[in-house]
């Protein structure tokens, strides 16, 4: 039977990969605004070349509290929220209208960084999801509308065609009904720095009735 040694001694342990050298100040002086840091954080991630900078984990659960995950991409963080985009009748769809709050977490390998935020989630009303939807290239635009979301597949051959078929003219489509932008108003944000000592940097802020507080935590 093969033998596994301890992960965090052996020759093969677990390590993680990034620059863990970078200058963040911000866990020695933290601003107060945590939403525009994670926003500073964002941009430096496009600068400094991270693959998929705007990919975040987003973690719903449904009435019942089961919880469910999957990777989305952030739209934009715009006025304190984080936009999101999804199909209504999806689960993270049907988890958000029975259950408004939900996470979403940021992993960027390459600079060792990770950014959680919480709080609750609101539908953007018809003019903001006619807009997102609008932003979206033709051919993204085409595959939403031609998909149901989540429901079961008979015939990927035909939901392939039906897409072409709409992208086929190369004009806008206008926003099916049931895809919608979501805005998530964050009351809790942790910052993480990765080091491979183990000894990593986390930051959070929680908002309370007088604001921002941040708050730093051992690893």
């Amino acid at each position: 039977m093969p033998q596994h040694s301890d992960s965090t001694t052996g020759p093969h342990r677990d390590s993680l990969s990034g620059d863990e050298g970078l200058v963040l100040p911000e866990f020695d002086d933290p601003p107060d605004d945590p939403v525009a840091l994670l926003g500073e954080w964002l941009d430096a991630a496009v600068r400094l070349g991270v693959r998929e900078p705007k990919a975040v984990t987003l973690s719903t659960s449904d009435a019942d509290g089961v919880p469910s995950a999957r990777t989305v991409l952030l739209k934009e963080v715009d006025g304190g929220a984080l936009v999101l985009t999804s199909h209504v009748a999806s689960r993270k769809g049907r988890d958000l209208a029975a259950n408004p709050v939900a996470a979403v977490t940021f992993y960027w390998r390459e600079t060792l960084q990770q950014i959680t935020a919480s709080g609750p989630v609101s539908r953007a009303d018809d003019a903001r999801s006619d807009a997102l939807f609008a932003s979206r290239p033709v051919d993204a635009q085409a595959t939403t509308a031609a998909s149901r979301q989540g429901e079961p597949l008979d015939d990927e051959a035909e939901l392939h065609r039906r897409a072409r078929e709409l992208a086929a003219p190369g004009e806008p489509l206008p926003r099916p009904p049931g895809w919608a932008g979501y805005l998530l108003v964050p009351d809790r944000i942790e910052f993480w720095h990765g080091r491979a000592s183990r000894l990593h940097r986390r930051l959070a802020y929680l908002r309370g009735a007088d604001g921002w507080r941040a708050t730093r935590l051992q690893p």
